[in-house]
């Protein structure tokens, strides 16, 4: 199973209306969005891509204009085994990416740029 965490930085504070979730507020700084990958890189190289219909919550903010995917860490980990991990150090966006399962939030956010021992997925990765 490969699950990933998207580190996605905002550049300045914005709000915006994300799905059946409402207005979020999202601050300046990184947000890490934990997420499966079984079929392979294809949907993590998706969140890399501004111009994409707006399937998922995270579509809402990688297309923002105020906010750029950075990278993806690759993990042989079920997501939600992620999303605990990251939820032990990092506040969390209630409901978010996690509609499938019974975890808080799949989206977390750092002040500064997170790092993982983990291999790494760039944007150029994906051209």
């Amino acid at each position: 199973m490969l699950s990933y965490i998207l580190v996605v930085r905002v550049m300045e504070d914005f709000v915006t209306t994300v799905g059946s979730i409402g207005e979020i507020n999202f601050r300046k700084g990184y947000y890490m969005y934990v997420g499966s990958a079984n079929t392979g890189i294809s949907r993590i190289c998706r969140h890399f891509r501004k111009e994409k219909k707006l399937r998922w919550h995270i579509d809402y903010l990688t297309t923002s204009r105020f906010a750029e995917p950075v990278c993806a860490y690759l993990f042989d980990r079920e997501e939600c085994y992620l999303s605990k991990m990251l939820s032990e150090e990092y506040a969390g966006v209630k409901g978010f990416g996690c509609s499938d399962c019974r975890c808080h939030t799949h989206l977390y956010y750092s002040r500064e740029m997170p790092a993982f021992k983990a291999k790494v997925l760039y944007p150029e990765d994906c051209l």
